[in-house]
């Protein structure tokens, strides 16, 4: 397989016009909370919903696919996900890229691939670790801004408008708060001045932590939200732009999966789970249960 797909006008089209959208939410009024869609049936939920951006969750693509997370799966498994998606909704599908799947030049090629499937941005991450988990660490500043910058030099090339998610993850690199805290200010506004359009903590932890982000980084910013992260309500007092929620809602799935399973390996009664849930008839099933 060569390493770029053409790029159709159409493809382009799309992915502009989802981009220019998503770049309105972010900075309209109130925050965008975007729900992390794993396939193509979560993505049409969200939408349904009345959800007005979707961020897809490379843990939970990883998960349902039976993989770990980590650029376990192929970029092509990963971008083909991100194809069916964006024909089934017509809100912005913005992609969880990891990182990037190289160095600056895989990067190059990620961007390629997902605009040539219309998806309007993508989560771009700074953690170095292994595939499938292990300890993490920061790649160096410069590789960074490296990958940044080839993001921008292909969005240049290829007449783009590709949104960039720049993903800080120095609070899951160190131990020591404030000195992942200070790291993550400087990478935040280092990403901002390359040009990301909004920048993403993850593991940021409390409200007053979020509140430092929110005041120091000069750019829209986000969190992936966790246990310990303050609800939508008060994140948007704080004054962040956007929350996403990652593979949470995957978890919740299959915990709802393994409840039921569990029920039947005892051989209980399972009609009242039974009765729960949606019908299974596609989308069509959705659209009714959600009347």
């Amino acid at each position: 397989m060569s390493d770029t797909l053409p790029v159709s006008a159409e493809a382009l089209e799309r992915s502009n016009r989802d981009a220019d959208r998503l770049r309105e939410l972010i900075s309209a009024p109130g925050i965008l909370i975007m729900p992390g869609a794993y396939d193509t049936v979560t993505a049409q939920l969200f939408e349904a919903m009345g959800f007005q951006a979707i961020q897809g969750t490379s843990g939970g693509i990883a998960g349902a696919l039976g993989y770990q997370d980590g650029e376990v799966i192929s970029r092509e498994m990963m971008v083909e996900v991100y194809r069916r998606m964006v024909e089934a909704v017509q809100v912005p599908v913005n992609a969880d890229g990891e990182k990037g799947y190289g160095g600056p030049e895989d990067v190059a090629v990620t961007v390629e691939r997902l605009v040539a499937v219309g998806a309007a941005g993508i989560n771009l991450e700074d953690g170095d670790y292994r595939r499938g988990g292990g300890a993490a660490r920061l790649i160096a500043l410069d590789l960074a801004k490296a990958k940044i910058e080839a993001f921008m030099a292909k969005r240049r090339s290829l007449g783009s408008k590709l949104f960039l998610n720049a993903r800080v993850d120095a609070f899951l690199a160190s131990d020591d708060h404030s000195s992942a805290l200070n790291e993550a200010i400087v990478r935040g506004n280092e990403y901002a001045a390359l040009g990301a359009d909004c920048i993403l903590f993850t593991r940021a932890g409390g409200t007053e932590t979020i509140r430092i982000l929110a005041r120091e980084v000069k750019a829209p910013i986000s969190i992936l939200a966790g246990p310990d992260s303050p609800p939508p309500a008060e994140l948007e007092e704080i004054g962040l732009a956007r929350v996403s929620y990652g593979a949470s809602f995957f978890n919740q799935a299959l915990a709802g999966v393994k409840a039921l399973a569990e029920i039947l390996l005892a051989e209980d009664d399972p009609r009242e789970q039974l009765n729960q849930g949606f019908p299974s008839r596609g989308f069509q099933g959705l659209r009714t249960a959600l009347k």
